[in-house]
């Protein structure tokens, strides 16, 4: 049945709703249009602008970015008699206005913050319009106009692709390796790295670069053109998206050869290891990749990732900046058209490869029922809370004996890895892995059958049903490589009802992503300030993207998610700082909904606006997170405070790679956050009702984390044996921590 048009009754409803709730209904109802075909731009805005001009939200707006209230009475009048007088069906005006450049998509028509974007653009397209200069001079002063034309035209994005210079010096060529989960999409890639002269792996979380940077210094990976040595197996713990090799001949080997290994550096978030000062290859997080030196390969793991609306900018930075004559993106197929769109515009070659999964995946024919004593071994049972995974884990080892894994988001991924290590072998005794969509991107896991417990999810303001792309990527984690006997893997529901929806979702093809994420980088941020009003708030800054620059499709500017939080945090807690402190602040990892890491922050700028060092100890409740007798009389309490820790302790070192000064004490930061480790791996292995909450069991977890420790200093960069050791040797206070579990 077709939607009823939006009235003007429930357009002024729409304004009302939360951006992130908007963004979530985009999202879904994306999904679930089949048609492709962009609405026409001028009814929304002719629908909407009347209420839009009167929204006092946008008028604050508007005089944030320096319009004076007094004037704006007057120009948005004449912008809404313009458009009644049939602005919007001048064609040669329109033409000269871009207005192809303001698209929607079909979900984009029930965005309200969306509208809101285009209407705010066309509005500071028609008030820059040279042809309109000598009517608006007759109604507001000529300095407000010059103010509009200059903030116009110094947010001007029409160009993305200009801001990297080095790049567009050079004749690049891209090779698309796409295709579902478990297709092997990653393994020409990675050979290819292997084998070039100078390199980047660009991935969307630390592990990944960190598996990559060790694999390529071990040899593991055989370089393209090398011939394979014989009698060598396959490397099946790989997280990366490899083929399926059989045979004695291996290109990605469970144990490396000093003939394939290649000196690889690491750069992520949190940590810095450097092999040799001209390594010629680095492993990265996509954020921290380099645009500074010109390279032989790069490869961007995830590109599908380029359409996210928190990190989607860093992907399409990476495809419109990374210097390198081949680059390879690998992912999913409906990252095709927007690559197309992008590299038009470079004039960069493109070649698409694509991949078919390497092993079957069926449906069952029946849901659990809701019996959860029919979780069997080999099982990834999927939850979307927290909470939920603990009570469901709980309830799977009453009913079935069986003992489970967790992972799930919070969980820092060192832990997840190992949790999904001891569900992976055989001899731990842990069968079954209860996961949140943690498992659809990063982890290695050898599931036999994923089952849903539901498919919706609570993204923080409702629940909403999981897309298309998310049902088939955690799906598909099921049967990788066959290593479950018989090749294959299989996916069901707990319950009845969900089982015609999960056949619909894996029967569909997912839609294309709608755009991709652009965000300015600082000297653009600087450019911006200098136009603004001189007080003019955080917030009025990060919105001109969004409301002001002239972007061209198929790009869409970064939208902040709690942008009125985060902007008053910053200019309540750090008015006083450079715009580029305040740019790093607003960009560091942390959740700007949780209360904790909120006042850990405070904390920090007051103490760098105060002495510019940063003293690890003087954190209130850093220690003080660490569980004790009077704080909890349970792992699974202890839990939280452990995860908050780590939290903490990422951000700060975080923060020390990007100003060693202030941040300097890393190496304590890097000790704690060991024994945290420690500890947080212990805790769960107590919360399984057939744990042991004895201390030799968390002495036994401190050797295992110890010696993978120095497995992984052998393969060169910083020594991290001595943080370990030193944690170590804290085994008898450690006691005092975890006895009373």
């Amino acid at each position: 049945m077709a939607r009823k048009q939006p009235t003007l009754l429930s357009a002024l409803s729409i304004w009302r709703v939360s951006p992130r709730s908007l963004r979530s209904k985009a999202s879904s109802s994306t999904e679930l249009i089949p048609s492709t075909v962009a609405p026409d731009i001028r009814k929304p805005i002719q629908l909407h602008a009347k209420s839009w001009a009167y929204l006092p939200h946008v008028l604050r707006r508007l005089e944030g970015f320096g319009i004076p209230r007094a004037h704006l009475p007057d120009l948005l009048s004449s912008f809404l008699a313009d458009i009644r007088e049939g602005m919007l069906s001048d064609e040669p005006r329109l033409a000269k206005f871009d207005l192809g450049w303001f698209t929607l998509t079909p979900a984009d028509m029930y965005s309200g913050q969306r509208v809101d974007q285009i209407i705010s653009q066309l509005f500071f397209t028609w008030a820059s319009d040279p042809e309109k200069q000598h009517h608006l001079r007759t109604i507001v002063p000529q300095p407000t106009l010059d103010m509009i034309a200059r903030l116009r035209h110094v947010a001007d994005l029409s160009y993305p692709a200009d801001l990297f210079p080095k790049a567009r010096a050079m004749r690049r060529k891209f090779i698309m390796h796409v295709g579902p989960t478990n297709s092997g999409k990653t393994h020409m890639a990675l050979r290819a790295l292997a084998a070039s002269n100078s390199g980047l792996y660009a991935g969307p979380l630390r592990l990944l670069a960190h598996e990559i940077w060790e694999r390529l210094n071990r040899g593991q990976i055989v370089p393209l053109g090398m011939e394979p040595e014989p009698g060598s197996e396959p490397d099946t713990t790989i997280n990366m998206d490899v083929a399926n090799e059989t045979g004695s001949r291996p290109t990605v080997r469970k144990v490396g050869h000093a003939k394939y290994a290649r000196q690889c550096n690491l750069r992520t978030g949190e940590e810095f290891r450097i092999v040799a000062d001209n390594a010629p290859l680095m492993s990265s997080t996509v954020e921290m990749a380099s645009f500074d030196k010109a390279l032989d390969v790069a490869v961007v793991d995830e590109i599908q990732m380029i359409a996210d609306p928190e990190r989607g900018s860093a992907w399409t930075s990476a495809v419109l900046g990374l210097p390198a004559r081949e680059i390879h993106l690998c992912g999913e197929e409906t990252a095709v058209p927007i690559i197309q769109d992008i590299l038009k515009a470079t004039g960069d070659e493109l070649v698409v490869n694509r991949y078919e999964r390497l092993t079957p995946l069926e449906i069952q024919e029946s849901s659990l029922g809701g019996d959860l004593s029919q979780i069997q071994m080999g099982d990834c049972m999927v939850v979307f809370s927290r909470d939920g995974i603990f009570a469901v884990k709980a309830k799977i080892e009453e009913k079935t004996g069986l003992r489970c894994a967790v992972a799930y988001g919070r969980l820092p991924p060192e832990i997840r890895s190992e949790q999904a290590a001891l569900f992976n072998d055989p001899k731990s005794g842990y069968d079954v892995i209860v996961a949140s969509d943690a498992v659809g991107m990063g982890l290695n896991l050898k599931i036999k059958r994923v089952v849903f417990e539901t498919l919706h999810k609570f993204d923080g303001q409702e629940r909403r049903p999981l897309s298309i792309s998310q049902i088939k990527q955690i799906a598909g984690r099921a049967g990788r490589y066959g290593l479950h006997g018989q090749p294959g893997g299989f996916v069901t529901t707990l319950h009845k009802e969900d089982i015609p929806t999960l056949r619909r979702a894996l029967a569909t093809p997912a839609p294309p992503l709608s755009c991709a994420i652009l965000d300015p980088p600082g000297h653009w941020m600087e450019n911006v300030s200098q136009v603004l009003p001189l007080k003019a708030s955080t917030q009025a800054l990060l919105e001109v993207p969004s409301y002001v620059s002239g972007i061209r499709p198929p790009f869409r500017a970064a939208a902040q998610i709690r942008l009125d939080q985060l902007s008053q945090f910053i200019d309540t807690h750090a008015k006083d700082l450079l715009l580029s402190d305040k740019l790093l602040f607003k960009n560091c990892p942390i959740q700007w909904s949780d209360p904790v890491a909120l006042d850990t922050l405070a904390q920090i700028l007051h103490m760098y606006t105060d002495t510019i060092r940063v003293e690890l100890d003087a954190l209130r409740n850093v220690e003080g997170m660490m569980p004790d007798r009077a704080k909890a009389r349970a792992c699974k309490d202890a839990l939280r405070h452990l995860e908050g820790l780590h939290k903490v302790l990422v951000l700060y070192l975080w923060l020390s790679f990007r100003n060693a000064m202030a941040f300097h004490e890393a190496d304590k930061a890097f000790e704690l956050k060991a024994r945290v480790e420690r500890v947080l791996e212990w805790c769960l292995r107590q919360v399984s009702s057939h744990g042991r909450s004895d201390v030799a069991g968390f002495t036994r977890s401190a050797d295992k984390l110890e010696y993978r420790h120095r497995r992984k200093a052998r393969v060169g960069g910083r020594d991290w044996v001595a943080g370990v050791a030193a944690a170590k040797t804290v085994a008898e206070s450690d006691s005092v921590i975890t006895s009373s579990y």
